[in-house]
């Protein structure tokens, strides 16, 4: 295996999965991709009220604590073992952004965790775990 790609949204379930696959990259020589997405849940047209002050905050804030979360899973990651560690953020739709980062970087396995911070989210929605299993055109490991 060469790369295994793991989503953190800085939960519990999601550093569980950070620590799963930094053991299995270890084990197997694998470089460790660690991605978070920003994904606000709400309709794009939405912002389209705020003023630029508004979004550029919004967005500021939204990178901010994605660099923070990335921080905290490579610590993480390099505790479990993991030495080669690529990192990316993106905005979108968590699941389709996973999958696209998957495809364009190779990774021959995605991991995620079992449910993030919004159980809300998920309940309506689906939760992005669900989406990445049915979508996905690679193995994916859901970690509980």
């Amino acid at each position: 295996m060469k790369r295994i790609l793991v989503a953190t949204d800085g939960s519990e379930g999601a550093r569980r999965a950070v620590d799963y696959a930094a053991g299995l990259a270890n084990s197997t020589k694998a470089e460790l991709l660690i991605v978070n997405i920003a994904d606000l849940g709400v309709p794009e047209n939405l912002f389209v009220n705020f003023t630029s002050g508004q979004r550029k905050w919004l967005k500021d804030h939204m990178t901010s604590t994605a660099s923070e979360i990335l921080k905290n899973a490579m610590e993480d990651a390099r505790k479990a073992g993991s030495i080669t560690i690529q990192l990316e953020s993106r905005h979108g739709d968590t699941a389709q952004m996973i999958l696209e980062i998957a495809e364009e970087k190779d990774a021959e396995l995605i991991v995620v965790g079992k449910r993030g911070i919004s159980r809300m989210t998920g309940m309506l929605l689906g939760s992005i775990s669900q989406k990445v299993i049915v979508l996905a055109q690679r193995p994916v490991t859901v970690v509980p």
